[in-house]
């Protein structure tokens, strides 16, 4: 992997953070805390973060850094095609059969996936902001693990932490959970051709079977010609005499 195209669908998650009452700078901190589906069970990627962007903050810095981004690969351009061929995987995966048993599983922090737990102070959070996070759906995972699956639904939490000096400052609401479902494609891979061994090993085997069928017709008798004799019928004449 040297590019986040590689990896698989583009993913964004965006959190906006509103605050209806007075601005936070001198009286707390607040910090988002995500947690982030990073891998399956079995150590396999499941989401790649690839950067942290913000609106409305003086800056972000997320820790631990070194989960973002954590293979060092580049950035891609050319996100339009990548939604397009998503919007087309996702139009294809959903023509399946009414009557047929459809197979889903929830992934969850709690259960089945190895979650990081991400934390982004709001520092300058005035009256909204918002932190939008940049992944990668690693495909070959769901390909691998779960293509048996009709679809698949990805649950990723937050909170906000908020440590004030008076005692207040209430925070109704702090939590919330976003749902993302994931259909793995069910088209057939594509052709990159045949080893040449193969084609070797076919075309001995065929020799082979046409020697033998050759053989048995040979010993049967097929190729043993008939003699003249033997096809020809044989007629006796009489001659009669005119007197008589």
């Amino acid at each position: 992997m040297k590019s986040e195209g590689e990896v698989g669908s583009l993913i964004e998650y965006e959190f906006n953070v509103i605050n209806l009452s007075k601005p936070l700078r001198n009286l707390s901190t607040a910090t988002l805390n995500i947690q982030w589906p990073k891998e399956i069970s079995n150590g396999k990627w499941l989401l790649y973060l690839v950067k942290v962007e913000s609106k409305g903050l003086e800056e972000i810095a997320c820790e631990p850094r070194n989960e973002i981004n954590f293979l060092n690969l580049k950035e891609s351009h050319n996100s339009r095609r990548k939604q397009e061929i998503a919007e087309k995987q996702i139009d294809d995966s959903r023509k399946f059969s009414l009557f047929a048993e459809r197979k889903y599983q929830t992934l969850n922090c709690s259960v089945n996936v190895n979650c990081v737990n991400i934390k982004c102070p709001l520092r300058g959070l005035d009256s909204k902001a918002s932190v939008a996070l940049h992944s990668g759906l690693w495909n070959s995972t769901f390909l691998e693990e779960y293509s048996k699956m009709n679809y698949l639904d990805i649950l990723v939490r937050a909170s906000i932490d908020v440590i004030a000096a008076t005692d207040n400052i209430k925070l109704p609401n702090a939590g919330t959970k976003v749902r993302v479902t994931v259909f793995p494609s069910k088209t057939a891979a594509q052709y990159s051709g045949v080893p040449w061994w193969i084609i070797l090993v076919a075309v001995i085997a065929g020799i082979l079977m046409l020697t033998l069928l050759v053989f048995l017709l040979w010993k049967c008798g097929f190729f043993k010609r008939s003699r003249c004799d033997d096809s020809v019928p044989r007629y006796h004449a009489v001659r009669i005499q005119k007197e008589e």
